[in-house]
């Protein structure tokens, strides 16, 4: 599986240097392209229709690219792809625009569509929509028995106001790009890395709908975080940005959520992915340098756990919240991946991320996800 990455600061530019690569005789079968959303989309999707291979593209919160002549990058307001000569029969590619709120119906039609190309599917998904509900279109996936989910939350610049997915041939504000693999072909390993740490006693959610928490031990939500950080609702949902909330959920598994807005006459607060009830909750925060390397950390024991495992490309989602973090220093989490699984890497920063393997939860917040993609040899 050989790759070529194609940054560019302008539509004009992007298709200049694709037709440039494919002029030396290069034939990818697919490309992930991520843009800023400053690009107008339907002007990049009527470029980019002139070609033959598959396309999976998003709007992001930054881009991200790594290999050995560009070394390590991440960028805003700009355009790059990676081209991707993978086999052909082993994937397959569909855009959805998804109406109403049926987003589990949705998660599950995907599987059987993943299923019905390959006997053995992974999926990597991107989905569009502020509203959109991922923790049930990921549950959906999950339900019908695909394992290994990976991808994210299209972001747009944190304007929140619109978020793009697209292909060659269509693009949609909400909805999901879905790319099927076959893990009968193509190998597939993922981690993920949180790197927050609790902090306060926990407290036990005692009344939930969704992504929306109303009460904490009884009492109004949001007094929770005004009450341990000191703030007012003038503060949030920003601060919530920085201290997500831990969730332990009963089935004993640890998520991070971030908060998305408030409702002070109900004293509760939207986060972006479902918090259950009666799970326990408390605050957490980014202790400096330990954040980046639980990144580093989650590769580490990915490849510990899978010693003859050799990615040919790389696929990062972390979340747009660990660079208002991190600042200057968030490209060292990507440097950490990029230097342990020496491979092309491409990926940008999104709202919400999708890291679903044996084990673990499929929808995150705050969270770093890779996948890792290798040709199986013929034995």
């Amino acid at each position: 599986m050989k790759s070529i990455i194609v940054p560019a600061y302008s539509i004009t530019q992007l298709i200049k240097n694709i037709d440039n690569e494919l002029s030396k005789g290069f034939k990818p079968t697919l490309a992930f392209i991520y843009t800023s959303p400053s690009f107008n989309i339907r002007k990049l999707v009527v470029e980019i229709n002139k070609y033959q291979f598959l396309i999976v593209g998003s709007t992001t919160v930054g881009e991200i690219f790594a290999n050995e002549e560009l070394g390590v990058n991440e960028k805003e307001e700009s355009i790059v792809c990676m081209l991707v000569d993978i086999e052909p029969s082993a994937i397959a590619l569909k855009l959805l625009q998804v109406d109403g709120k049926k987003y589990y119906e949705t998660g599950r039609a995907v599987s059987f569509w993943a299923k019905h190309n390959f006997s053995n599917p992974a999926i990597i998904t991107i989905t569009s929509g502020l509203n959109f509900d991922n923790d049930a279109y990921t549950q959906g996936i999950v339900s019908e028995g695909v394992e290994y989910i990976f991808g994210a939350a299209a972001g747009d610049d944190l304007i929140l106001k619109d978020t793009f997915i697209f292909s060659r041939e269509n693009f949609s504000n909400h909805g999901a790009i879905i790319l099927a693999i076959d893990r009968e072909k193509i190998d597939i390993l993922g981690a993920r890395a949180f790197g927050w740490t609790g902090i306060g006693k926990e407290r036990i959610v005692t009344k939930a709908n969704k992504n929306i928490v109303y009460e904490i031990d009884g009492k109004r939500a949001i007094d929770f975080y005004k009450k341990y950080l000191n703030v007012t609702s003038d503060d949030m949902p920003q601060v919530g940005i920085e201290y997500p909330l831990e969730v332990k959920m009963k089935n004993g598994q640890v998520v991070y959520r971030a908060i998305l807005d408030i409702d002070e006459e109900q004293g509760a607060l939207i986060f972006a992915g479902h918090v259950e009830e009666k799970s326990k909750v408390r605050l957490s925060s980014a202790k400096g340098k330990e954040i980046i390397e639980h990144v580093g950390k989650s590769i580490t024991d990915t490849f510990s756990s899978n010693k003859n495992f050799k990615p040919d490309i790389t696929l990062v989602f972390p979340c747009c919240s660990r660079k208002q973090v991190l600042g200057n220093l968030v490209v060292k989490e990507i440097e950490a991946v990029y230097g342990i699984a020496k491979t092309p890497l491409i990926g940008f920063f999104a709202y919400g991320e999708i890291g679903a393997f044996p084990g673990g939860y499929g929808f995150h917040n705050e969270t770093f996800v890779t996948a890792m993609l290798s040709t199986k040899k013929d034995k």
